[in-house]
């Protein structure tokens, strides 16, 4: 199947005179639609290129191109020394301290190789944290204190304690690869000679405590111990890590009124006002800067504060996307007539497009013993109703 979706971005200042946009630009070489150029384009540490847009009063950047599924195969096996040490950085949402080393090296104390403390940090966070959105506070100081965060707090802390015992590791910013707006982050860690490897501890956490959460949605969910080292392979990238320092210089605010749309590590933090120490908090695709004129002024639209973005499968899973969509309706509403009307080809339709339904979930490789079980029920009792009949 396609490993290739689009991906459509959009951001329209509708709000603001003048506004300041940053974001990390897609790792493609053309796109299908563009409608702003941006006003710098600066590289950063992580390889990637951060845009620098100044919108006015209802301009819009819109972003359409496609890009490849987001894997770690082909990058490389090797960090410069400059690479390690802004992966070994001590930021506010990942901070190194005696607390956060102390743990780490308690987590690890029995760990030989760098992979198996990693691995003992993965287990660990999953076992003594809880999952929960939205979360009261962001940062790993805030997760360490209250035990309950969401993907952020859980990856924070991931990238937090491996950067303790010296391991690279960053925050990966993102999105599922299907749907609206559907963001998502977790983690990678570098092994000299293997890479980056992927880790997800609120994926691994979900899997293990709430394995049906994502049953009916078009994830494919893996066992949560393969979270460590693996993903599902459908998700695309906005950011390599987070706390990017924003170029040209990010001057925050300091006489307005902040209206704080967010607390960092107990402190409130006005999104689009303040920066951390001249970086954004992170690139989920973008951060703002915006004016208010001295007034109490919130953000509460999220299409203001981020944007808005979908993304859409190509080729085969598309097709299996909608038909599974459009044969789930066809098979409820046909079921629900044949118990009021005693109808044979009522109940043969509402049979069949079940079975297509499941095998749409079958063809997309989503919840296989699950699905595999239901179509063979179903088809067993399609083969009694004909039958019957």
């Amino acid at each position: 199947m396609s490993k290739m979706v689009t991906v459509d971005y959009f951001y329209k200042n509708e709000l603001f005179e003048q506004l300041q946009l940053w974001m990390i630009l897609p790792p493609v070489s053309q796109f299908n639609e563009k409608s702003l150029v941006p006003a710098q384009v600066t590289e950063i540490p992580t390889g990637e290129q951060l845009a620098y847009y100044i919108l006015n009063k209802n301009e819009r950047l819109h972003l359409n191109y496609d890009v490849e599924l987001y894997s770690t195969k082909n990058d490389k096996k090797a960090l410069t020394e400059e690479e390690k040490k802004f992966y070994l950085r001590n930021t506010i949402l990942s901070p190194i301290n005696k607390e956060t080393t102390k743990l780490a090296e308690e987590i690890a104390y029995q760990q030989e190789t760098d992979k198996e403390k990693a691995r003992a940090i993965f287990y660990y966070i999953v076992k003594n944290y809880r999952y929960v959105y939205p979360p009261s506070c962001r940062g790993a100081k805030s997760f360490l204190e209250l035990k309950e965060g969401d993907c952020g707090e859980f990856s924070m802390l991931f990238t937090a304690l491996c950067r303790a015992l010296n391991i690279p590791a960053r925050t990966v910013v993102g999105s599922w690869a299907n749907g609206k707006m559907e963001g998502h982050v977790w983690n990678e860690f570098f092994i000299e000679g293997e890479g980056w490897i992927s880790v997800d501890t609120s994926m691994a956490f979900i899997q293990k405590k709430r394995p049906w959460s994502f049953f009916g949605g078009s994830i494919r969910t893996i066992h949560w111990k393969k979270y460590f080292g693996q993903t599902e392979g459908q998700r695309v990238v906005f950011s390599k890590d987070i706390e990017i320092e924003l170029v040209p210089e990010y001057k925050d605010d300091e006489e307005a009124f902040i209206a704080a749309s967010m607390i960092i590590n107990g402190e409130n933090f006005g999104w689009g006002q303040q920066s951390l120490n001249g970086c954004a908090p992170y690139l989920q695709p973008i951060y703002i800067k915006f004016q208010t004129n001295n007034e109490l002024f919130f953000l509460q639209d999220a299409s203001h504060v981020l944007g808005t973005w979908k993304i859409r499968e190509h080729g085969l899973k598309h097709l299996l996307a909608v038909l599974k969509i459009t044969s789930l309706i066809v098979a409820t509403v046909t079921m629900l007539f044949s118990f009021i009307v005693q109808n044979l080809y009522l109940e043969f339709t509402f049979k069949f497009t079940f079975i297509i339904f499941f095998l749409c979930y079958i063809l997309r490789r989503e919840y296989l013993v699950i699905f595999n079980i239901m179509t063979l029920f179903m088809i067993l009792s399609l083969l009694a109703t004909l039958d019957g009949g």
